[in-house]
């Protein structure tokens, strides 16, 4: 393992991974929080009431997208969460179906990452079973520099994004428990 690296190997661990059929919600933070509002996904979630969290388990890749195939395993759902670069004003949502994109819809992620969260995907699919529901949960965002808080403007639209992404995992942990 890199030096660099956080100690993920008994992170990316939660009780769905043991489970033979997929069950259960997971909530997966990309971005690096040193580069200002690259760590909005993190910042979010920080923020999201402890009532939505408890149904469901969270992993904070940072930059190590190469985990998430080990944070999806296991999961019926997934809400991968990270920043984009639409060219759309700060704080703007975009919401798309992974698994539809991956099928060939032609929808693009323009992230600020090299390599994407659509190419981790793909060769996760190779070796493993995605969750059913693979939703993309994107903020845009404004200023990339490095310092470890989001910038103002991004700020100011964190309770209306809390307040999106809250309803969101609700839903969809509704969803889980009716199909259960």
């Amino acid at each position: 393992m890199d030096m660099y690296a956080p100690k993920l190997a008994d992170t990316m661990r939660c009780p769905h991974s043991a489970i033979p059929e997929p069950t259960g919600l997971c909530i997966v933070t990309v971005g690096n929080s040193l580069r200002g509002d690259d760590g909005i996904a993190v910042a979010l979630c920080d923020n999201l009431p402890e009532r939505v969290l408890n149904g469901a388990c969270r992993f904070d890749l940072g930059t190590y997208t190469n985990r998430l195939g080990e944070c999806l395993h296991g999961h019926k759902a997934a809400i991968i969460i990270d920043s984009t670069c639409d060219g759309l004003s700060p704080g703007s949502v975009t919401i798309i179906d992974l698994n539809a994109m991956l099928d060939g819809q032609s929808t693009n992620i323009r992230s600020t990452h090299g390599f994407s969260v659509i190419d981790e995907l793909k060769i996760v699919r190779e070796t493993d079973r995605l969750p059913n529901r693979l939703i993309f949960f994107g903020v845009e965002i404004g200023e990339v520099n490095w310092k470890e808080e989001i910038s103002p403007a991004l700020n100011k639209k964190l309770p209306q994004l809390v307040s999106n992404l809250s309803f969101l995992v609700e839903r969809i942990l509704e969803a889980l428990r009716k199909n259960a």
